[in-house]
């Protein structure tokens, strides 16, 4: 069981400024707060401390939902109940944001292009070879064979590292090599 702090127990508000406790029959101070129901937790029932113990006793927060309602909302808990967004949607509102701030700051300046939904694999391959999209088949040649002959391994007397980067340059530049034979102008 988890530690419980000094204020647990507290009363919510001073008890000489509090309302009278809504049990049925009861003239005491209600100082401590018990949510109305489920689905409205931020309104309030006051109750003394006689009451509120006697409340805590009887509340089941899981009451009338079935097994898959109660597993269903222990899931969404772990994102404390607010919706995630995949890495595209990230991407997309970022790119959002920068143009936003950009049009704020250059009021004047012309609209920059949309930016369109790279997949995966092909933004990927564009960070290896140092690109951005769009590209010419041009300026793709032109960047592989200046990175190709950089991290050669016959260049570099057979560095491990560089061999390696030269694999993934050959990998990417393959990759794009077909994806713009497919979209691209030459």
């Amino acid at each position: 069981m988890a530690n419980k702090r000094k204020n647990d127990y507290a009363p919510h508000i001073p008890p000489e400024t509090a309302p009278l406790c809504h049990a049925e029959g009861c003239a005491e101070r209600g100082a401590y707060k018990a949510p109305l129901s489920r689905d409205s937790l931020q309104d309030y029932h006051w109750f003394c401390l006689d009451h509120i113990r006697e409340h805590n006793q009887k509340w089941d927060f899981f009451a009338g939902m079935d097994a898959e309602q109660i597993d269903l909302f222990r899931r969404d808990a772990v994102h404390g109940h607010r919706p995630t967004w995949s890495r595209e949607q990230r991407i997309r509102h970022s790119w959002q944001l920068q143009d936003a701030l950009y049009e704020f700051l250059h009021p004047d300046a012309p609209k920059p292009k949309a930016r369109p939904s790279l997949p995966p694999k092909l933004r990927k391959s564009l960070a290896a070879l140092d690109m951005e999209y769009p590209y010419t088949l041009q300026q793709l040649k032109t960047k592989y064979r200046a990175l190709a002959r950089k991290h050669h391994p016959d260049a570099n007397r057979g560095d491990p590292q560089s061999e390696e980067r030269f694999k993934k340059i050959t990998a990417a530049y393959q990759h794009l090599l077909a994806h713009g034979k497919e979209a691209l102008p030459a």
